[in-house]
């Protein structure tokens, strides 16, 4: 075939019908396809490989374990069954003093609200911050010392008067109620006249 005689009057010549490195063996009227393992079909179109191209993303490894299943290889930083995300570093590591952990490929940071907190996992407390926590502190103490002294007073003088019978009031109570009697009663005179 051809003006000089030099094509092939073949299907597989003409066509190249097999894909996927199929090989054409034909007539003058068909042809038929012997595919390569792990190929089917007429024209060997069907891939049942079990590691096909991009099986594995993010350049992972596929790694074929029988004719139908595989197992990919991921890189560093990189899990799932087939290498599609990203391993998340904030999982087993928690930043301290309400730190807000960023994944990072393969890592991870911390990053501390304010100027409070400094280091790997926001553990560094600043000087300012560690002067706030004892200020605090001693006025919580001081805050408990007062209630604690006020309680004990008042059950100190209801012990004092329903317990042994002292009322360290009763000698003011009677001193204001003499000085009321003493006083002498305004009078009111009313004049009538005829």
């Amino acid at each position: 075939m051809g003006v000089n005689c030099d094509m092939s009057s073949s299907l597989c010549a003409i066509k190249q019908p097999c894909k996927n490195n199929g090989t054409c063996n034909g007539t003058h009227y068909s042809y038929d396809c012997s595919c390569p393992c792990g190929f089917n079909g007429t024209d060997c179109e069907f891939d049942y490989r079990p590691c096909k191209p991009y099986t594995c993303l993010n350049n992972g490894t596929c790694n074929a374990t029988s004719d139908s299943l595989f197992v990919c290889t991921c890189l560093s930083g990189w899990q799932g069954v087939h290498c599609e995300s990203i391993v998340n570093f904030c999982d087993n590591n928690s930043c301290l003093n309400n730190g807000v952990c960023r994944p990072l490929l393969e890592n991870y940071t911390c990053e501390c609200l304010g100027d409070s907190y400094s280091g790997r996992l926001c553990e560094i407390s600043s000087p300012k911050t560690i002067m706030l926590k004892t200020v605090s502190k001693s006025f919580a103490y001081i805050s408990i010392l007062a209630v604690v002294a006020v309680a004990m007073f008042v059950i100190t003088m209801d012990m004092l008067k329903y317990c042994f019978g002292i009322d360290p009031a009763r000698g003011e109570l009677e001193r204001i109620q003499r000085k009321k009697q003493v006083r002498k009663p305004h009078l009111i005179k009313r004049l009538d006249y005829v």
